[in-house]
């Protein structure tokens, strides 16, 4: 049984409610059996027994707010069906009747309402999907991992790491830039709309890699900062790029999750950007000095955030 999107009506008070919680209660009812006279002749008696269709085993249990009335649902109905095989009947538990012999099926049921948690895994849910399609877009894996293997993989230098980065910023600047063929690569870089300070980076960089691609170069640990500097921020950049449109910072809470804690909600995007992040990227000090300041870039609030 799918479980209903609608509010529980109390038998008792009539309040209608989101229940906060269901909770799975193992029951073991006595069937009381129906039994018709007993009838008695020499030599015997008869007696007509029957066990009752149905039989519960299990109950899904909440509560009304309003009168704390306790309100059940079956969680696990078991029905009569025929035993195939009489030598189980001992096994099984089964029962006589009619001339054939029966033992309980039981199928279990979902919970019949969607309960509090049910709502806010929704939510929080279709928010990580959209979040996690949006990234999708720009391939963080392959960035990430291009900076994983030369942070730790010693056979990746620094030189091979900015060939490589510079050569897929190249493909992603034909690819968000109208006749890139037509253009030169600072025409390109100025056309993306970056930071001031990003486009300066990103250009040193070029000018770097032309350096080195044209002689024998070793880069030198100023150097590899400036690469460094310039990977974190274009990050940095794709990232917002992608997920400013999401509007994070303004979660709407429709009609049917209005009972949701917006707080709880925020607490759960940042604590998966963190964790989806940090596995694609790999950067240096990625809590303090990345994740931070995106999360002031993109302004969830939420002041108790603790990794």
């Amino acid at each position: 049984m799918e479980q209903k999107r609608e509010k529980v009506k109390c038998p008792v008070c009539d309040f209608k409610f989101i229940p906060e919680s269901f909770h799975f209660e193992k029951t073991s009812y006595d069937q009381v059996e129906s039994k018709g006279e007993l009838i008695e002749f020499p030599n015997g008696k008869h007696q007509l027994e029957l066990k009752p269709f149905t039989s519960i085993r299990g109950s899904f249990v909440t509560y009304c707010p309003q009168c704390k009335y306790l309100i059940k649902f079956a969680a696990e109905i078991g029905r009569k069906e025929v035993v195939e095989d009489p030598s189980l009947i001992k096994k099984l538990g089964a029962i006589k009747e009619f001339g054939n012999v029966y033992k309980y099926k039981y199928d279990p049921s979902e919970k019949p309402y969607m309960d509090y948690s049910d709502y806010f895994l929704e939510k929080a849910d279709n928010i990580k999907k959209s979040i996690k399609n949006a990234l999708d877009e720009v391939n963080l894996v392959q960035w990430g991992t291009s900076y994983n293997q030369w942070k730790e993989n010693k056979s990746i230098d620094s030189f091979k790491f900015l060939i490589h980065f510079f050569s897929t910023l190249i493909d992603y600047l034909d690819s968000q830039v109208d006749d890139s063929d037509n253009k030169t690569v600072i025409q390109k870089i100025e056309e993306i709309n970056l930071s001031k300070n990003l486009e300066i980076l990103i250009k040193k960089v070029r000018e770097l890699r032309n350096k080195i691609t044209h002689r024998v170069y070793e880069l030198s640990e100023e150097e590899e900062e400036l690469v460094e500097n310039s990977f974190t921020q274009f990050m940095k950049y794709l990232i917002l790029k992608q997920l400013t449109p999401l509007n994070l910072n303004k979660i709407n809470i429709e009609q049917d999750y209005n009972f949701i804690d917006i707080n709880k909600i925020n607490y759960e995007i940042l604590r998966f950007l963190h964790l989806y992040l940090g596995n694609l990227l790999h950067i240096k000090n990625f809590y303090h000095e990345f994740l931070t300041p995106l999360f002031k870039d993109l302004k969830i609030q939420y002041s108790d955030y603790n990794p």
